[in-house]
């Protein structure tokens, strides 16, 4: 959008033009909400409004330095600093320090690998004895899950028993509430903190103590926060201490695009705790997209009205010439389809850069990424650790090096690990004390290592650990004096060792062990497509490694370089970008693709997962996120068609889970690309067999359309049980009750009405 303020739109000039008072700016996806908060700011310095009282508070580092470098081309030197809340904490804690309000300590944040390896020590010191060589077996996990158990505590205000129980965990991980203040008591000995810590430590002290609260708030005339939807407990507490009892606070976000509930944050901040405290003044809505087209804005109204907590909001495009495709593609194989897909971008001049893929699980990555390093196509990995490089695959590795003779050439510290690594995949239950030393002794050795193993058994080990030992003794004997390809060795080591069953139980959640066994598979898959022997195998998977390793340094090489033939070979090596849901939050491209589109992964509903509690509403916020990210294309990957077997009787889970995701007929796709196009034409009379929905009618008049239409009227689904509604006259209710074909709703005057469902589904919204 412009910085011209001729050029704003209505709603960005009311919200500019905006009086004063509290206000909260509800903004569907690429509507210029940045620019119309620019121009707010900009008429309250030229009001005479000191710039040193303006809190602006971007959710994090990249929008703060965006909307900094905007805010001072449109306003010049004289402007207000833009923050983060953490970089707001980090002065909140030296001001505190200073005024001996909390204790002197190191603000610089302690780095992940310390913090891991505290918390592991904490774990070893406070979980149950009887259960502690299973915990070992699945240290990794177990460390990341006390790391998210405390830093989801620190969102929160009300301790860590609150936070246990908001996370439902079951009774085994009680012992989570011992390693949190093992952890603290260490963290507050080192005088360290980690980046949670800069704010929830001046909160808390803060909550325990209002008088001190009073005098940090009442400065600010004007308190700015972008992406309220994002906002924690903590965050939240901390915006009220800042306010005080005086200036203006202005919320902006989408309730829609609430999708870092394991963060804490949830739709309610700003859908009525921000209220609540708050009570705003006026309530602005920026509905116009100008990212994308019709097809996309229909298919996301239709998609994402299907959720009940949300606010009155409704996106129309406001770009006249964009234009949005959006694509159901059924591939069988969609590492094939991504790499024609790509092929054919490339002869059509298409800019790598702008292609995202975007996934629900990092396992639905694992064979695109495989099938693009195959065939060259470079790619950039959101993840820390590319599909060849992840932890899972290692002990794998170890199997094709040994087979392939190069195990022997590695240094023996090297080999003592490559055992130890290899004998606990999955876990053999057997005392690190007691495995070790046996692994050091066998790295002397240039050869024979299973054989070996099996006259090393160590007499002191239980007859279930003796029988476990052995078998990894005569497996590994196996591998020695391997044969076959590659993918056949893998296949071996999984079916020996019933690799994917242990993986699991290794696991610290379901989700967690789907991720690391879907990833082995698209492995094995991909082996199995080279048939190749292991030596081959591996010399042409560390190429593959190489290849990408050296794409991503000249990358980093060549960034900075301002000359045109630098900016002509970056397009050359452009690269598309592969990344999460999550990770796609505030981005944009031109093509988005989203695999994986089947009813289990999305939406996604882990039956144990160690995070806040999944519902199908939040994984509707996620999708939501994700589609409207797309510019100009949207390919939605989904399975095909499921072929008839007499080996599966209908309704059978497996292929239940392989069908496409029911969030698609949500989207109303044909009826979203049908009015679409309609819009471009505008026709007088549209005459189509497929069903108009009543939020069709309403989309069409809010783009001053209003053809004759002859179509069948689609059906309205029957709302459950304590889903919401929206009445043309009545506003917003809840049903509360079903007696056969009569429904009881409680709408928001508090006032109990029935209705037969025939007649009340004609009039809702």
């Amino acid at each position: 959008m412009s910085g011209n303020p001729a050029q704003l739109t209505e709603e960005q000039q009311a919200i500019a033009n905006h009086p004063g008072g509290h206000a909260k700016i509800i903004a569907v996806a690429g509507s210029g909400k940045t620019t119309a908060l620019l121009h707010y700011i900009q008429n309250r310095l030229n009001g005479g409004t000191d710039p040193r009282r303006i809190l602006v508070v971007m959710y994090n580092r990249s929008a703060r330095e965006d909307f900094s470098s905007r805010l001072q081309a449109l306003c010049g030197q004289n402007s207000p600093v833009v923050n983060t809340f953490h970089s707001l904490g980090y002065r909140l804690y030296q001001r505190m320090i200073a005024r001996g309000q909390l204790p002197q300590a190191n603000l610089s944040p302690l780095p992940q690998s310390l913090v891991q390896l505290q918390i592991w020590k904490a774990i070893e010191a406070c979980a149950p004895p009887a259960e502690l060589e299973d915990i070992r077996a699945r240290k990794q996990s177990e460390t990341e899950a006390a790391e998210f158990f405390i830093d989801f505590t620190k969102t929160t205000l009300d301790g860590d028993l609150s936070a246990f129980d908001r996370l439902r965990l079951g009774d085994e991980y009680r012992y989570f509430l011992k390693v949190f203040r093992h952890f603290e008591d260490w963290r507050r000995e080192q005088q360290a903190v980690t980046y949670a810590d800069l704010l929830y430590d001046p909160a808390m002290q803060l909550k325990l103590n209002p008088e001190m609260a009073e005098t940090y708030g009442s400065f600010y005339q004007e308190l700015l926060v972008d992406e309220y939807q994002d906002i924690n407990e903590v965050q939240h507490f901390l915006l009220r201490v800042f306010y005080g009892k005086s200036g203006n606070v202005i919320a902006i976000g989408d309730p829609d695009q609430t999708i870092y509930e394991w963060r804490g944050s949830r739709p309610e901040f700003l859908l009525r705790l921000f209220d609540g405290d708050f009570p705003p003044s006026n309530v602005y809505r920026l509905s116009r997209t100008f990212r994308y087209g019709h097809t996309l804005s229909l298919a996301a109204n239709h998609f994402i009205q299907n959720n009940r907590e949300r606010a009155d909001i409704f996106c129309v495009s406001g770009n006249p010439e964009a234009t949005t495709r959006i694509q159901q593609v059924s591939a069988a194989n969609e590492g094939k389809w991504l790499v024609e897909h790509i092929r054919r971008c490339r002869k059509e001049g298409v800019d790598l850069g702008s292609i995202a893929v975007l996934v629900r699980l990092w396992s639905l990555a694992a064979p695109l990424e495989l099938a693009l390093l195959a065939n060259n196509i470079p790619y950039r990995s959101g993840s820390r650790n590319t599909v060849l490089s992840r932890r899972e695959l290692r002990p794998l590795f170890w199997s094709l090096n040994i087979a392939a003779g190069r195990f022997r050439d590695l240094p023996v510290t090297r080999r003592a690990r490559g055992l130890y690594e290899w004998l606990t995949a999955p876990h053999v239950r057997i005392a690190r004390a007691v495995l070790e030393p046996l692994c050091e002794r066998l790295a002397r050795l240039e050869k024979d290592w299973g054989k070996t193993l099996l006259t090393l058994m160590p007499e002191s080990l239980s007859q279930p650990q003796s029988k476990r030992l052995r078998q990894r003794a005569e497996l590994l004997q196996q591998v020695e004096h391997w044969r076959g390809t590659a993918g056949e060795l893998v296949r071996r080591q999984l079916g020996e060792l019933d690799f994917l069953s242990g993986i699991a139980e290794d696991a610290f959640n379901r989700q967690q062990a789907e991720e690391k066994q879907q990833t082995i598979l698209a492995f094995i898959q991909y082996l199995d497509q080279l048939r190749l022997p292991p030596q081959e195998a591996l010399s042409h998977l560390q190429q593959l490694q190489e290849q990408h390793q050296n794409e991503s340094a000249q990358e980093k090489a060549d960034a900075g370089t301002l000359t045109d033939g630098a900016e002509a070979l970056n397009e050359k090596r452009a690269r598309i970008q592969i990344t999460t849901m999550h990770q796609a939050k505030g981005l944009e491209w031109d093509q988005v693709i989203i695999p994986g589109l089947t009813t289990h992964n999305m939406p996604y509903q882990p039956q144990r997962d160690f995070s806040t509690p999944a519902s199908v509403e939040s994984e509707r916020r996620l999708m939501y996120v994700a589609m409207t990210r797309a510019r100009k294309h949207l390919f939605l990957l989904t399975p095909p068609p499921p072929k008839e077997s007499n080996n599966k009787t209908p309704g059978h889970p497996a292929e239940a889970e392989q069908k496409p995701s029911l969030f698609l007929d949500e989207m109303h796709l044909p009826l979203s690309d049908l009015l679409a196009s309609a819009l471009q034409e505008r026709p007088e009379n549209i005459d189509t067999k497929v069903p108009i929905t009543r939020l069709a009618l309403r989309y069409l008049a809010a783009c001053d359309y209003n053809p004759d239409i002859n179509a069948p009227q689609a059906t309205v689904k029957k709302p459950a049980v304590g889903d919401g509604i929206q009445h043309q006259k009545l506003g917003y209710g809840r049903v509360i009750k079903w007696e056969d074909a009569r429904v009881e709703i409680l709408f928001s005057d508090r006032q109990t009405r029935r209705f037969d469902w025939d007649k009340l589904s004609q009039h809702l919204c």
